[in-house]
């Protein structure tokens, strides 16, 4: 029996408000974060996660 194999996950988090999400892709974690960074001036946490 093999091991799963696990992909990266990446954890949207704002410390200023709700917003928080789980991405499948860096390419789309980072956008996010700078969307709503530009749109609100909130500080936005992104993490790699498993």
């Amino acid at each position: 029996m093999e091991p799963a194999t696990r992909e990266a996950k990446y954890h949207v988090v704002c410390r200023d408000c709700s917003v928080e999400r789980l991405f499948e892709s860096d390419a789309e974690a980072t956008a996010l974060e700078r969307e709503h960074a530009e749109e609100t001036d909130h500080r936005i946490v992104v993490g790699r996660v498993w």
